[in-house]
């Protein structure tokens, strides 16, 4: 009988000591929620650069149009999450020599509605939906506010029961806080 028992707290406590209280995961799994999380294939990633630091990892990798930064924590739980569009620069680079004029042209229209130091309001919008995990076409009743303050950007949404407000940094689209009512 006491044989039985030993055997039992011996098989016990082997049983424990493979559970750790802190799970890890590694860069590659890390990566993989990243992609994941963006809907985005390894092949269609570019320039995918993931390390660790600080205690967690950051990937960062450009898709479609865009440039995706992720903090993933050792635990494989997203921290953070940010989505900034891409100008096409190479072909304005090789436009003619007139090409400058007709960009400063282009430019001056938006800067009198929007001021220059501001990222655009599709941009705060597809960061704010990025940020919940959805696409504009998942949600209804989808609006975007500048304060007076020109500083934060205001995305109000709902998603099936769910009311969404998600406030971003207006200079640098970054999500500051998430609200879900």
């Amino acid at each position: 009988m006491r044989y039985k028992q030993w055997i039992a707290i011996g098989l016990s406590l082997l049983v424990l000591s493979g559970c750790s209280s802190k799970p890890t995961v590694s860069l590659e799994d890390a990566t993989e929620v990243a992609l994941d999380d963006s809907d985005t294939t390894v092949e269609e990633a570019k320039d995918l650069d993931a390390k660790e630091k600080d205690g967690e990892y950051v990937i960062r990798f450009g898709a479609g149009n865009g440039e995706y930064t992720y903090k993933i924590g050792m635990d494989g739980i997203i921290k953070d999450r940010s989505f900034g569009k891409v100008e096409a620069q190479p072909e304005e680079q090789a436009q003619p020599s007139e090409a400058p004029k007709q960009d400063q042209k282009e430019t001056e229209t938006p800067q009198e509605t929007t001021p220059s130091n501001v990222v655009d309001k599709q941009i705060a919008i597809d960061n704010a939906l990025a940020n919940a995990g959805l696409a504009q076409s998942d949600v209804s009743d989808l609006s975007c506010k500048l304060n007076s303050a020109k500083t934060e950007y205001t995305v109000v949404f709902q998603f099936g029961d769910t009311k969404n407000h998600i406030t971003l940094n207006a200079h640098s689209g970054e999500v500051i806080s998430s609200i879900i009512e």
